[in-house]
C-alpha cells in the first residue's frame, strides 16, 4: 500500500525529537541551570516555564505525526493478514481490491467532469483529457483504498494504546452547553469575525446534537488582533450571556459576520428581546474587555495560535476540521 522506509523513518525522527518536549524531563545543563549571565542564573524550571507553550505545540505535532505514521503501520499489517489469508502477495491484493476497481473512466465522464470546471481550466478539452482520465483513475484508486481499509479494520481487532497529550483548560464561570458531568468536553477558542470559525458551526451544532447527553460544548474568546470588531462582539456575548442567552446571542452574530459594529450588536440585543438598558450598559462600560483578555491569554498558554482551536477533552484539534476528525476523537475518549 505505502513505502515501509517512510513510516519508519519518520517514526524514527519523531522518536528522536520526542526526546525533549513539554512533558519531557530538561535537556542539557547540569544541576538544574539553564544559562549564566553576568552572575545571573536562568534555571531549567525557569527555561521550562517560558517555553511550555511553545512545547506543548510541538507536543501536539509529534503526536499527530505519530499517529499518522501509526496509522500507516496498522493499514500495512492489515492489508498483508488480507493476502496471506488469501494466499496472495501484497502487491496482487492490492491489485485486486484497488487496482480493478480504478478503471479508466469513459469519454462521457472524462467530458463531464471538463464541462463542470471549464471555467477554471482555461484550457481546450484535448489538451487536458489526460490530465482528467489521471485524476479520475487516481480519485477511484483512493477511494477504493478507503473502503477496503474500512473492511478491514471493522473484521479486525484493532486497539491502539498511543497517548495524545492533553491540555487543562479552565473554563471559569462560561456559559456551556450540555451536561455538566458529560464524559466529552469540547472546548472551543474562537473569534467572531473569524471566517473559518463561522465555517465550523454546522460542524459543532451537528455535534452537540448528536452527541447530546454526552458532550458538554464551550466556547470561549479569542478575538484576533486584526479583526477589529472582534472583540468588542465577544464583550457583547458575555452582556447577553448576564441575561442567559450567550449561546443565541452567539448565534447571532455568526448569522451577521458580516455587520458587528457597535450599532449591529445592540440591533442583535434588541432582537433577542434583551432588557436594552442592562445590555448597553454592560456594552457601553466594557464590563467585560479584560475578562475577555483574560480568556485570550489563557488561550494562548493552551497553545492556542489562530482560530478556530479546539480541545477535545484535553486533545488539541487546529482549524475548521470536518466533522469526521471530531467523530474520531470523541468516539474514541466515550470507549476510553
Amino acid at each position: 500500500m505505502k513505502s515501509f522506509l517512510g513510516p519508519i523513518a519518520a517514526l524514527a525522527a519523531c522518536a528522536f525529537i520526542s526526546g525533549c518536549g513539554g512533558n519531557c524531563p530538561p535537556c542539557g545543563g547540569g544541576k538544574g541551570v539553564a544559562a549564566v549571565v553576568a552572575g545571573e542564573t536562568i534555571t531549567m524550571e525557569e527555561l521550562n516555564d517560558a517555553a511550555k507553550d511553545r512545547l506543548a505545540r510541538i507536543d501536539t505535532e509529534i503526536y499527530r505525526t505519530k499517529r499518522k505514521v501509526l496509522d500507516d503501520l496498522i493499514e500495512e499489517k492489515l492489508v498483508a493478514a488480507a493476502a496471506q489469508r488469501e494466499n496472495m502477495s501484497v502487491e496482487e491484493y492490492v491489485a485486486k481490491e484497488v487496482g480493478s476497481k480504478a478503471e479508466k473512466p469513459t469519454e462521457e465522464e472524462v467530458r463531464a467532469l471538463y464541462d463542470t470546471r471549464k471555467g477554471a481550466i482555461n484550457k481546450p478539452f484535448e489538451e487536458v483529457r489526460g490530465q482528467i482520465e489521471a485524476f479520475l483513475v487516481m480519485n477511484r484508486a483512493a477511494h477504493a483504498q478507503t473502503e477496503l481499509m474500512a473492511k478491514l479494520r471493522e473484521g479486525a481487532e484493532v486497539r491502539v494504546e498511543l497517548s495524545p497529550p492533553r491540555v487543562e483548560i479552565a473554563i471559569g464561570d462560561v456559559p456551556t452547553i450540555g451536561e455538566e458531568d458529560a464524559e466529552v468536553t469540547l472546548i472551543e477558542f474562537s473569534d467572531y469575525q473569524c471566517p473559518f470559525c463561522k465555517r465550523a458551526r454546522p460542524t459543532i451544532w451537528r455535534l452537540v446534537d448528536e452527541y447530546k447527553g454526552k458532550l458538554k460544548y464551550v466556547f470561549l474568546d479569542f478575538p484576533l488582533s486584526f479583526h477589529r470588531d472582534a472583540k468588542k462582539a465577544h464583550e457583547a456575548a458575555r452582556c447577553a450571556g448576564d441575561q442567559g442567552k450567550y449561546y443565541e446571542y452567539n448565534r447571532k452574530v455568526f448569522e451577521n459576520q458580516a455587520k458587528m459594529g457597535v450599532g449591529d450588536l445592540k440591533k442583535y440585543a434588541k432582537q433577542l428581546n434583551l432588557d436594552m438598558d442592562q445590555f448597553n450598559n454592560c456594552l457601553d462600560s466594557s464590563k467585560y474587555a479584560s475578562a475577555v483578555e483574560e480568556m485570550m491569554a489563557k488561550g494562548a498558554r493552551a497553545g492556542v495560535s489562530g482560530t478556530p482551536a479546539f480541545f477535545i477533552n484535553g486533545i488539541m484539534l487546529s482549524g475548521a476540521q470536518p466533522y469526521e476528525a471530531f467523530k474520531e476523537i470523541i468516539d474514541a475518549e466515550l470507549e476510553r
